[in-house]
């Protein structure tokens, strides 16, 4: 991570902050902090809590409309109404939040960062985690986990590399068991990153970006080149779309522990 970003996290519980600090750049995020310490990081380039909890199946869309909504009302936090429901357990929402608080670090900090900026507001009708996370700690796992991806054989960027299969990746879906593995090698188009997947998976970034470093090793995955300008072939011309606007794009288990080491917050 930036030095300059780092050095203003892991300060931040002395100034006892509540607020938002801002990270402009690619893919950029933001870090929410109460009383100094984080409740929540988020970024374009990772799955946030709500992601991973919804596509884990543990709360479905409707429900979690309906918690929102009443939480925006009653200006309840949303973690604990979902606990105060039994919706999810405290311990295993606090390892969502905590595992996405985690990816929209490691995201940051793999991108480009051009600068940032303090709110000072409080992350109402947010999920936020139940449990406010150390800054310091937050730092130092996610420098981790960025090394770590760096230093695999075949290093590649989460965000901009492309992945395909290769003949023996496509060959292996006949002997791969179910799993992330095979849902990553199925979903290996040539066209999606590795941020991309996490996000159709409704998976961390940081262990789906474990999984592909391992798939390009063993040659069953490979990063593929852009095309060309000139290699590109013309884009067909349509007719315009009739007057009344243009059609609506609607938009579309997370594995925490696999990912998260033992102490992931103050007071676990």
């Amino acid at each position: 991570m930036g030095l300059e970003l780092a050095r203003t996290l892991s300060t931040a519980p002395l100034d006892r902050i509540s607020g938002t600090l801002l990270v402009a750049g690619d893919p950029g995020g933001s870090f929410h902090f109460r009383d100094g310490a984080i409740v929540e990081v988020v970024s374009p380039g990772a799955p946030g809590a709500e992601t991973l909890l919804l596509r884990s199946g543990r709360v479905g869309d409707a429900d979690w409309a309906s918690v929102t909504r009443f939480c925006a009302t009653e200006r309840r936090p949303v973690a604990g109404e979902l606990v105060a429901r039994a919706w999810v357990g405290a311990a295993e929402l606090q390892l969502i939040c905590v595992a996405a608080a985690l990816d929209g670090a490691l995201a940051v900090g793999m991108g480009r960062i051009d600068g940032f900026r303090l709110e000072r507001e409080t992350p109402d009708g947010r999920l936020t985690a139940l449990q406010a996370i150390e800054p310091e700690w937050l730092v130092r796992e996610a420098e981790r986990r960025i090394r770590a991806l760096a230093s695999r054989r075949r290093p590649f960027s989460p965000f901009r590399t492309r992945l395909g299969r290769t003949d023996a990746g496509t060959a292996s879906l006949d002997t791969t068991a179910p799993g992330e593995r095979r849902e990553i090698l199925l979903r290996a188009n040539g066209r999606r990153s590795a941020r991309d997947i996490a996000f159709l998976l409704g998976r961390s970034l940081y262990a789906v970006a474990v999984e592909v470093s391992r798939l390009l090793e063993e040659g069953l995955l490979d990063a593929v080149a852009p095309a060309r300008p000139q290699d590109a072939p013309a884009r067909p011309v349509r007719p315009a779309p009739p007057e009344g606007g243009l059609p609506r794009r609607l938009p579309g288990a997370s594995g925490i522990t696999d990912v998260l080491p033992l102490r992931p917050a103050a007071g676990l």
